[in-house]
């Protein structure tokens, strides 16, 4: 009989530590998932991490006011999926979207802007914290070549493989074209390199192409052109989005 009440009553310390245990870890700031609905599916191949991708999207509250969005800022987004760069819903939720899918995102705040919400350097405070939100996100497409404009058009010799380059050029981080990471003007003098000789980020290579004397060219340069996955030291995270000119 003893030995059936210490069964008994050591069974229903260990059900009491179970229950207690999950309690502490189902807090109610960790509470559910993202749910994924695809509004439009796309074509081609899934996107999955590590990928550097082009999307617009609107950004809303639960209860449709909008937020934030593509068309306000005027420019498309570009980031490198399961980074660490956004949310950590739209990691989780955009993985295997096609180019062209339209996918809404109901994500959990703590899976959002968690506990401190998004304020602006202005105080404006824009997502209040523990604050539920969802987000329609289109794939524009998947971002793995460097994209040129040609401010001004020089009419001397045209750039080749091979060829000796002396440049002047600016770097800066793509989300952030106020911040300078690196120029030749730092050096004090221009640049000097071979071009195709592997001396440079393969994104240069590849977008000085055909650059006749005495143009001004700018090129938004993805990850895996640039500084990939580590990075480059303390100056550029790892997948990075570069923007030169």
């Amino acid at each position: 009989m003893l030995n059936r009440i210490y069964l008994s009553r050591l069974a229903l310390l260990l059900c009491l530590i179970i229950v207690a245990t999950g309690c502490d870890s189902d807090s109610s700031e960790d509470k559910g998932e993202v749910i994924i609905t695809d509004l439009t599916e796309g074509t081609g191949d899934e996107i999955g991490n590590g990928i550097t991708i082009v999307v617009e999207y609107v950004g809303r509250f639960t209860d449709g006011v909008q937020f934030d969005s593509t068309e306000e800022s005027g420019r498309q987004f570009r980031f490198t999926l399961g980074a660490g760069q956004v949310l950590k819903g739209w990691d989780q939720g955009l993985i295997g979207m096609k180019v062209g899918g339209v996918r809404r995102l109901e994500i959990p705040s703590h899976l959002a802007f968690g506990k401190n919400g998004q304020t602006l350097s202005t105080g404006e405070v824009v997502v209040p914290p523990n604050t539920d939100v969802e987000y329609d996100v289109t794939l524009i497409d998947i971002f793995d070549e460097v994209i040129t404009q040609d401010i001004i058009v020089g009419d001397g010799e045209v750039a080749e493989l091979g060829d000796v380059l002396v440049v002047d050029y600016i770097g800066q981080y793509y989300d952030d074209r106020g911040q300078v990471f690196d120029a030749s003007s730092i050096g004090g003098s221009y640049f000097i390199f071979t071009l195709g000789s592997g001396s440079v980020i393969q994104g240069w290579d590849v977008g000085l192409q055909g650059m006749a004397v005495g143009t001004t060219r700018t090129m938004i340069i993805p990850p895996f052109l640039a500084y990939g996955a580590f990075g480059q030291g303390t100056t550029i995270p790892p997948y990075s989005i570069l923007f030169f000119t």
